[in-house]
């Protein structure tokens, strides 16, 4: 039984596969006077942090290098501030998937702001490098750079990195260590009544226990943690969203698809009421996919085929210039068209002519 539901755990994760939200948001930093202001006051480079901040990343790294560029013209190249944009470079092509890229800019920012003798900088640039080798699944590798980041982190970016450590060591099946460095993560963030950071530690916490099949404390984290991102930015904001992703993700291993859409169904009024500036077709195609499989599991037939479609004519378009929507695309919305086939259409038509008919219009 046990076995089972770890099987359920994983097809709830694959259902709603979608990229994490680090919570780690650039828009100011403890060492800001050690930027040089000018750069700070470019236009191009308040872009980028404004589409960091939406997750949009492939705009962010659009925008970063634009500030390069701009640097290159107006002033001596190499100065620290130059570094750390690399670092953010780095640190987007991590979340889009691109880690050959990624590699390169944050060798080049660690390089850089170690010539430069910049230790805060650096320990931000340690941080992403330890996301970058998880990702590799080079696990102790990310743990040694998260330990160096340690060195000169402040205490909120601590938080961070206690809650990085824990992703780590739940990924090296060390779940106990895990929970630990999350309850590190929350005790320090409780004494600094820090909102934001609480967020994020209590999202992650809630996705190792979920793994673990602990589900009532998982819905607790992740209530608790909603709660913080609702005091912190407001009812309305993506983080708020992610909170329903994770819950609705809790009620699929429970079986319980109607309260799933509904959760699914809050995330998506969050998002569509987001800034149309920043794109967040990603989630979106996501959020539909999940809504169509969810109304398949109901036995909801026109509105599942509805939100799958939906799902659909955004991929088709999108994953020609989009590499992590045309991966999903290949990897679940196909696999969710055909489950409802499976599902509903029992009237001797074959899957291809059905899918034709039906999605090829």
């Amino acid at each position: 039984m046990k076995q089972n539901n770890k099987r359920v755990f994983l097809m709830a994760a694959i259902i709603f596969s979608i990229a994490g939200i680090s919570g780690c948001l650039n828009s100011k930093y403890r060492y800001e006077e050690t930027m040089n202001s000018e750069i700070l006051d470019f236009e191009e480079y308040q872009t980028a942090v404004d589409y960091y901040n939406a997750q949009n990343y492939e705009e962010a790294i659009l925008y970063y290098e634009l500030t390069l560029d701009r640097i290159k013209e107006t002033m001596q190249p190499g100065t620290a501030m130059e570094y750390w944009i690399k670092g953010q470079i780095g640190d987007c092509y991590i979340t889009t998937g691109n880690l050959d890229q990624a590699g390169t800019y944050l060798q080049e920012a660690e390089e850089g702001l170690r010539k430069k003798d910049n230790a805060d900088m650096l320990a931000s640039i340690y941080q992403s490098e330890g996301i970058y080798y998880g990702n590799l699944k080079q696990y102790d590798t990310a743990l040694m750079y998260y330990e160096k980041a340690l060195e000169n982190a402040a205490d909120d970016e601590i938080i961070r990195i206690y809650r990085l450590m824990a992703t780590v060591y739940a990924n090296m099946n060390m779940v106990e260590k895990a929970l630990e460095y999350c309850d590190y993560a929350i005790e320090l963030g409780e004494k600094q009544n820090n909102a934001g950071a609480l967020t994020n530690v209590y999202y992650r916490k809630g996705s190792i226990l979920a793994s673990e099949e602990k589900l009532k404390e998982a819905k607790k984290c992740f209530e608790i943690g909603q709660q913080y991102a609702a005091y912190y930015w407001k009812e309305d904001d993506i983080k708020v969203a992610e909170g329903y992703r994770l819950l609705s993700r809790v009620s699929v291993m429970e079986q319980d698809y109607e309260t799933a859409y509904l959760y699914s169904r809050k995330e998506m009024d969050i998002y569509t009421s987001q800034n149309a500036t920043y794109t967040y077709d990603d989630v979106i195609v996501n959020i539909y996919n999940n809504m169509g499989y969810l109304n398949t599991k109901l036995g909801n037939r026109n509105a599942a085929l509805k939100m799958i479609k939906k799902a659909y004519n955004i991929a088709i378009v999108e994953k020609e210039t989009d590499a992590v929507i045309k991966e999903f695309y290949d990897n679940n919305i196909l696999n969710n068209i055909e489950l409802f086939y499976d599902e509903f259409i029992h009237d001797g038509t074959d899957y291809e002519t059905w899918f034709k008919e039906n999605f090829e219009i």
